[in-house]
């Protein structure tokens, strides 16, 4: 039985990591129109690559959930998209590829949020099934 006031998850679609690592890959897909070209088989595929994974890992450990051990292993690899992310965003700073003001820092931000959040569910994954 869930604690009061938490939801019953019933799906992965239900985890907050999952939520929040989809809607970022949405942003970031976007972002990545405005890449050089020359970026296009580089950067650009590996943030595409990556921001697509984290999502795509937390689902297929949710799958998984009955083995605690390899939701954890899943988790655990989600958070090291998440940081491969992060890198790829300084990179993408450094090069002057996103112009919005202040937007690769809100974005790496959101992922550093994103990071501990999949920490905390790693390591409280008991409490949350």
């Amino acid at each position: 039985m869930a604690e009061a006031g938490r939801p019953i998850i019933k799906s992965f679609k239900n985890l907050e990591v999952y939520t929040e690592s989809f809607q970022l890959q949405i942003e970031i897909e976007e972002l990545l129109k405005s890449f050089p070209e020359s970026e296009r088989y580089l950067l650009v595929d590996q943030m595409r690559r990556c921001g697509r994974s984290i999502p795509a890992i937390i689902s297929e450990g949710w799958a998984l959930r009955d083995s605690v051990k390899e939701f954890k292993n899943f988790l655990r690899r989600a958070y090291g998209s998440n940081c491969e992310m992060i890198n790829h965003l300084l990179l993408s700073k450094y090069k002057g590829y996103i112009k919005k003001a202040g937007y690769v820092d809100e974005l790496m931000g959101r992922y550093e949020i994103l990071g501990m959040k999949i920490t905390k569910l790693r390591n409280n994954w008991q409490k949350f099934k």
